[in-house]
């Protein structure tokens, strides 16, 4: 080991002749692993609330659609299906008609989006997951599946609720007998599922074929979604359908579809970690006022090392040496503070958020990029301030 590293090792560890100096030093500790805690705790809760948020638009959205470039919707024989399945690296894919149309129930009229699936749209959107009674498999028999604040604005509280559905018949609308462009479905409730606040407050979801029937859109879909195999590139995958599907098609992935979302929790993201650091940064400047007063107690020790021939520049890493090794004790203890913390709430919830809701409690989510990039950032400010104090405290000594 480096002798330098043993002189700075000895001043940190070793009883200090004075208490004052002792409680700088502590002073100086508290204030690096505070922060850095911090730091790791803020950090890990918003990658925990961004991951939720990721995990709420899985139930709308796929990991690849396929629309339109021009117009709402488009005929199903448009797209070679087949063709997209064999995609090295596609799970499965799907396909539904989305219309805004009239909900009926209890003599309650709201206006809805009517999304309706084929047979292997729940293995692509995972809506199941976030069925809170009923089941999906229901649409199979006719029934509809509603997000639970619209059920419970149709006062359909109840499974087998009837519900009647209006829209447009497009080969039929008449100026004379203006009713005769109105389709009309009758239906049951047989599902309510609770996600985001867009399934929640105005999705219906309905077997693929009535809900065609209904809207007079006969063979025609608004997307084709895919499911793209866990651990598979998506771009590449993305790539692979837009060269299928050709130029009058667009190929969208989730991120892309969601891309002013992530540009801002990338943004806020920044801004944590921005402000984190300048605390940090003023933080640290604590290790000023003990490695000042380290030295300044060390004069004797210092005028001894250069009798005996050492070098300005040992004496230079002896001080900057403990300086860093402050910060490193601190920025160790800071990092299992936070960790802690975090995986405890994580765990058992420690921290409720108010109201309640579908999160009980704060989600946490530990990214170990963010740990390390708070330790190296905090190690680094505190290796500069005392780099900077010492060759300027040195200088005054000399």
């Amino acid at each position: 080991m480096m002798l330098w590293s043993n002189f700075a090792r000895r001043y940190m560890f070793s009883p200090k002749s004075h208490s004052v100096i002792n409680i700088i030093a502590f002073v100086s500790l508290v204030a690096v692993v505070v922060p850095t805690a911090a730091m790791i705790i803020l950090l890990a809760m918003f990658s925990g609330l961004t991951k939720t948020i990721d995990s709420l638009t899985m139930a709308t959205d796929a990991d690849i659609e396929v629309v339109a470039a021009r117009g709402s919707n488009f005929d199903a024989e448009e797209v070679d299906r087949e063709a997209v399945v064999r995609i090295e690296g596609v799970e499965q894919v799907a396909s539904y008609v989305e219309q805004s149309v009239i909900a009926t129930s209890a003599g309650r009229r709201i206006p809805i989006t009517l999304r309706g699936v084929d047979s292997t749209y729940f293995a692509v959107v995972p809506v199941e997951q976030y069925l809170y009674a009923g089941r999906v498999e229901a649409i199979r028999s006719g029934d509809v599946v509603l997000g639970a604040s619209l059920a419970s604005s149709l006062a359909a509280y109840g499974m087998g609720t009837e519900i009647e559905l209006y829209a447009l018949n497009r080969k039929q609308i008449s100026t004379l007998l203006p009713m005769s462009g109105i389709s009309r479905m009758t239906t049951r409730l047989g599902g309510v599922v609770s996600a985001n606040a867009e399934i929640n407050s105005s999705l219906a979801i309905a077997e693929l074929r009535r809900v065609q029937r209904l809207l007079n859109y006969d063979g025609r879909i608004t997307a084709l979604v895919v499911d793209v195999r866990d651990g598979k590139d998506i771009a590449s995958v993305e790539r692979e359908i837009e060269r299928i599907v050709g130029k009058e098609f667009d190929v969208v992935t989730r991120d892309e579809q969601n891309a002013s979302m992530n540009a801002i929790l990338r943004m806020e993201k920044f801004a944590i970690m921005l402000i984190g650091i300048l605390i940090a940064l003023v933080a640290t400047f604590s290790i000023v006022g003990s490695v000042v007063m380290l030295i300044t107690e060390k004069q004797r020790d210092i005028a001894t090392l250069r009798a005996i021939g050492a070098k300005r520049s040992l004496i230079r890493r002896i001080f900057v040496g403990e300086g860093a090794l402050l910060t490193l004790t601190g920025v160790v203890l800071g990092v299992v503070l936070g960790v802690g913390l975090a995986l405890g709430q994580k765990h058992y919830g420690w921290v409720k958020i108010p109201g309640g809701g579908m999160l009980e409690s704060y989600p946490v989510d530990i990214v170990t990029t963010d740990v390390a990039t708070v330790a190296i950032a905090v190690a680094v400010i505190g290796w500069a301030v005392s780099h900077l104090t010492v060759r300027a405290k040195l200088k005054k000594l000399n």
